[in-house]
């Protein structure tokens, strides 16, 4: 399956390492890696779509359990067909009382502008009986997504992600909703 995003925002994937003049960079080889994408994938199926949780252990597999499922890292690309622009952001925090920059509280951070991106999901193992299932959670897991990296809630990471290959159709929709609403056993 493979999937298209689109950047409303820029974002940041953090690579735990500071350098270059920054508290936090991103890895400018790997920008968007795998394990990013399957995680906020797994986490919409769980918390926001409330797929069953033995359906969501099945897909995306569990501690003793590997998934069935390989994720690609994203390939990213910025406006106008270029790579994607890596920069500097700045963030403080202001005292309320003096209306100065909080000790300690200047952060310098990478973040990521660029224009769309492109992943993959595929089997990579056993799936007992129709894999129909497996493939709309993942679908509709991964449309529902709205943010990746770090700072969603701080206006960084929106994002679009759009099913390509299968395309999105109502009857993907319908089929998740009877998943969602109970249709598929623990």
């Amino acid at each position: 399956m493979r999937f298209e995003i689109e950047f409303h925002t820029p974002f940041r994937v953090a690579s735990g390492q500071a350098g270059d003049g920054s508290d936090t960079t991103v890895d400018r080889h790997l920008l968007l890696p795998a394990s990013s994408l399957k995680g906020v994938t797994r986490s919409a199926a769980r918390d926001l779509l409330q797929f069953p949780p033995g359906l969501v252990d099945e897909v995306f597999g569990t501690g003793r359990q590997p998934s069935p499922w390989s994720w690609s890292d994203a390939t990213v690309t910025g406006s106008g067909g270029h790579g994607p622009d890596v920069r500097p952001r700045a963030r403080i925090r202001i005292e309320p009382h003096t209306g100065t920059v909080a000790p300690g509280a200047l952060l310098i951070a990478d973040e990521v502008l660029a224009a769309r991106g492109e992943f993959t999901i595929d089997r990579c193992g056993w799936i007992p009986g129709d894999t129909s299932r497996h493939q709309t959670v993942l679908m509709a897991a991964a449309r529902a997504v709205t943010g990746i990296g770090g700072d969603r809630r701080r206006g960084l990471g929106w994002v679009t992600i759009t099913p390509a290959d299968p395309q999105w159709s109502d009857t993907i929709l319908e089929a998740a909703l009877l998943l969602a609403g109970g249709g598929a056993d623990d």
